[in-house]
């Protein structure tokens, strides 16, 4: 069979989804490391060199595929959150660590964002995915106006802007190393029970809304 040039919109979008999905593959299985334009074009219905017609680097593919999941990350978190749904501080802070947890993998991938994947990539590349990732504001704004009407747009602010560096941080906390553990609890004699990463992840959403007034804590009270 020839090889045939992509010349539609739709047969160019469909080979970057062909490399994103043999990125995500890679990445899962073996991290960073694996995440080759070797390896890439072995799973691929095209050639290597085709590959450099949508991405120059690894990086640039990865921060693309970081973008997709973000983007699924936000709708999934609408979802969880509907309208005419009241939640208690606690009860919010659980469903959204529960939340969390479920996209362990986008949040092991966000992990890199700084250190890695914004490196080595052209401006344009960066300016699109910060376009998605700041989608964050309008997102955790709507669902906390819904929860907090009492609360102001300023404390909403505050609240997403800590978010996006507390998001890089979640991923070790999931899925901390054994040895890890084992250091923690000895470094801390006390520590003979350490909490579950669930039990953190919920501490943790306590004390970064405790500035909110949640609509369903005010209404338990009266």
């Amino acid at each position: 069979m020839r090889f045939q040039r992509a010349r539609k919109k739709e047969q160019i979008e469909s080979r970057r989804q062909e490399i994103l999905c043999a990125a995500e593959q890679l990445f899962n299985e073996g991290g960073l490391d694996n995440v080759t334009f070797s390896h890439i074009a072995k799973q691929v219905s095209f050639t290597r060199q085709t590959i450099y017609t949508y991405y120059q680097t690894r990086e640039e593919v990865l921060l693309d595929l970081l973008g997709q999941r973000l983007e699924h990350f936000y709708q999934s978190l609408e979802a969880m959150f509907p309208g005419d749904e009241l939640l208690r501080r606690k009860a919010f802070c659980q469903r959204l660590a529960h939340h969390f947890i479920e996209h362990c993998e986008t949040l092991r991938l966000f992990s890199l964002r700084h250190t890695v994947l914004e490196e080595n990539v052209r401006y344009e590349n960066l300016v699109a995915f910060n376009r998605i990732m700041l989608q964050v504001f309008p997102t955790v704004k709507h669902i906390l106006r819904r929860q907090c009407p009492a609360s102001s747009d300023e404390t909403f602010d505050t609240l997403t802007f800590t978010l996006i560096p507390y998001f890089a941080s979640i991923y070790p906390i999931l899925e901390p190393h054994p040895n890890q553990l084992k250091a923690i609890c000895e470094a801390i004699d006390h520590l003979d029970n350490p909490p579950t990463s669930e039990e953190v992840l919920v501490a943790s959403l306590e004390l970064m809304t405790s500035a909110l007034t949640f609509a369903a804590d005010t209404d338990e009270k009266k």
